[in-house]
């Protein structure tokens, strides 16, 4: 008891203080499989944030460069140089691109090559529109000359007026791949049209023609755009 009793009064050894944290790299955060678990979430997000941001800047170039093929194909129809209008067909595919991608993060190499490929396609498709309509009247008028002519042959022969057409028809699709001189048939049968008209030399050297009008639109304003 008494041995108790002295252990009891006994002054008592303080307890140790507990160690500061241990600085440097004990300190450093473990990571865990959730942790990476949801790392992994965000990169698809990132991911959809760019395509996202391309998305917007195709549209606004496209939606930029469609007063500018309508007034190419305006001015083409009425019989004037539509490729002066190619300057203004890319100024607003410029435009039309950096007023929907002025707040993203996509880097300015982007922004060229989509505008560079809005304006391509939007150039080629708009003089080959000219060109198709330009071909259709001057088929419609040139055949139905043709056709009085033929109808003439035809009486003094004694063929009737169905099969003169029967015959011209004929002769056309050979010729060109369809009896119809449409704007249509013109257009799904350019290349073949060009060919045997021998104007494909003729149509390419324009179409350069028609881009070096829009390098000098859109490029002067791309060019002030990446300066800010």
């Amino acid at each position: 008891m008494n041995d108790f009793m002295d252990d009891f009064n006994s002054p008592q050894t303080p307890s140790s203080p507990a160690k500061p944290p241990v600085s440097g790299a004990a300190q450093e955060r473990v990571f865990t499989s959730a942790d990476v678990y949801e790392a992994g979430k965000l990169t698809p997000v990132h991911e959809d944030s760019v395509l996202m941001e391309i998305f917007k800047g195709i549209l606004g170039a496209v939606v930029g460069a469609i007063p500018g093929v309508l007034l190419w194909i305006l001015i083409g129809r009425v019989g004037f140089i539509a490729a002066i209008c190619g300057a203004i067909l890319a100024g607003g595919t410029v435009a039309g691109y950096i007023f929907m991608s002025k707040d993203n993060f996509l880097p300015q190499s982007y922004g060229v090559i989509i505008c560079l490929a809005v304006i391509i396609i939007a150039v080629f498709l708009a003089q080959k529109i000219v060109w198709c309509w330009e071909i259709a009247d001057v088929f419609e008028r040139y055949f139905g000359d043709y056709r009085k002519e033929m109808y003439e042959v035809g009486d003094a022969a004694g063929m009737s007026r169905s099969e003169v057409d029967a015959v011209i028809d004929s002769t056309i699709k050979e010729e060109f791949g369809f009896s119809d001189v449409s704007f249509g048939n013109c257009f799904s049968n350019f290349g073949r049209m060009l060919g045997n008209l021998g104007m494909r030399g003729k149509y390419f050297l324009n179409l350069l023609e028609c881009y070096g009008f829009a390098a000098l639109g859109g490029g002067s304003l791309f060019a002030k755009f990446a300066k800010k």
